[in-house]
């Protein structure tokens, strides 16, 4: 039996794939695991995360031999996803370009004196694959460097992480280049930034410097290691970038009627910017490179939090007929003008409740053709109480959607409380379990 407080922790067994690139928000695979068992899912069933961010429902149900699908809007979470899934890769090549990206990595830190330890012997056969030096230090444009919030990065470990970037893009191989950008990524949240999470994210205090090739060698080869424990998983996962509140314009036709279970958990309702979250890694590895690919990005997020609340926003328009939420969205809306908060976010809190619930209408309407007959469905989803101190209990409020959009409800269960920052009391995180019907 797992403490309460050890619930959300990954065991330390589930740490091979799992811990590459982790969301911080994210639920543990043991989870995932608990809902496999409880389902008596099957290999020959059919899994899909329709909020998969990092992975963690892909991996596991890959670890146990089950295919399944994942969707995920975070351009870096879906990166990692795809990563993560990808098991069957050259073990041997993958050892013969980690030199390759040490030992050019190296030659650039010469050529510009830059100072980093190394402390391993690189071993490996001649290859045709030829160290090199870069001619220039790599830089950022100046609309990317307003784009990372200020003080994440400090100089040193940003230059260090855009020579290992350019080097590794030289790579032709996309699975292999891929690979070893999610090194990169974890190098960049864990080593380089100057970040923590709380679960918010903050800034530390600045690193002058880093040994950032040490890191690197020592995260890539473990990495290497857990492919040699996975490597006959088999190609059964499909990560797809998309809007989960969409689902008709995520998958195909094909998979009408064919999905057996959801193992899943959306955002929540409350004030974590989840792009803000992963916004340093996004930005130096390229995925989000303009303010309107920040906007593009956050436009297919499920509207949980007021920075990805927009004016055309009308999500809200699909609950009216339910009173529960339309009284909580206005007791919040009261508590404002009555505790005369006027800032622009709090002007929104109401709004996140409407649009939140409505989303997830959205979703679940559009995912129900998708479900095959008595298909069952977990959506782990906590109350909150983000906005002026007022309870949300999340997971009645997705049930009275759920039921009036032809899901049977079977069970909230209980996974486990967790201590609001805020009011300093204990809050529930459930398991809503639904059936298609």
């Amino acid at each position: 039996m797992i403490k309460n407080s050890k619930k959300n922790q990954t065991l330390r067994t589930d740490l091979p794939i799992h811990n590459w690139y982790q969301f911080v928000l994210g639920f543990p695979p043991h989870l995932v695991r608990d809902y496999i068992k409880k389902f008596e899912i099957r290999k020959e069933d059919l899994i899909l995360d329709p909020f998969c961010g990092t992975g963690t429902t892909n991996v596991e149900s890959s670890k146990c031999g089950i295919s399944n699908y994942g969707i995920e809007a975070n351009p870096i979470s879906y990166f990692a996803s795809c990563v993560k899934t990808k098991l069957n890769l050259n073990l041997e090549e993958l050892s013969t370009y980690l030199k390759y990206i040490i030992e050019s990595t190296m030659l650039s830190f010469k050529q510009f004196e830059i100072k980093d330890n190394f402390s391993f012997l690189l071993e490996g056969s001649p290859t045709n694959l030829h160290p090199y030096s870069l001619n220039n230090i790599p830089r950022i444009s100046e609309e990317k460097q307003k784009l990372i919030p200020n003080g994440f990065i400090s100089d040193k470990p940003l230059i260090k992480v855009l020579i290992m970037k350019e080097i590794i893009n030289s790579i032709s191989d996309i699975d292999i280049r891929n690979f070893f950008k999610i090194v990169l990524a974890n190098l960049i949240v864990n080593k380089a930034g100057n970040i923590g999470f709380g679960p918010e994210i903050y800034r530390t205090e600045s690193k002058e410097d880093i040994d950032a090739i040490n890191y690197f060698y020592t995260v890539a080869q473990k990495m290497i290691q857990d492919l040699e424990l996975y490597k006959n998983s088999g190609e059964i996962s499909h990560i797809i970038h998309g809007d989960s509140r969409f689902i008709d314009k995520c998958l195909n036709d094909h998979l009408l009627g064919k999905i057996n279970y959801i193992i899943t958990s959306p955002p929540y309702p409350n004030e974590k910017d989840y792009t803000r979250s992963t916004r340093l890694e996004n930005v130096l590895l390229d995925f989000i490179n303009t303010k309107q690919d920040l906007r593009n990005s956050k436009e297919k997020l499920l509207r949980s939090n007021s920075r990805n609340i927009f004016v055309r926003d009308n999500d809200g328009d699909n609950i009216k007929n339910f009173p529960n939420i339309c009284e909580l969205a206005n007791k919040i809306e009261m508590r404002r003008i009555e505790l005369n908060k006027n800032s622009g976010f709090e002007k929104l809190y109401h709004k996140i409740v409407l649009h939140y619930f409505g989303g997830m209408y959205l979703h679940l309407k559009s995912l129900k053709p998708y479900l095959a007959e008595n298909a069952k469905l977990a959506y782990v989803v906590g109350d909150q109480m983000s906005f002026f101190r007022i309870n949300i209990p999340t997971a009645n409020l997705l049930a009275e959607i759920a039921d009036s959009s032809g899901y049977e409800i079977l069970e909230i269960e209980l996974w486990r409380t967790r201590l609001a920052t805020a009011t300093r009391q204990q809050l529930n995180e459930n398991v809503l379990i639904l059936k298609n019907r």
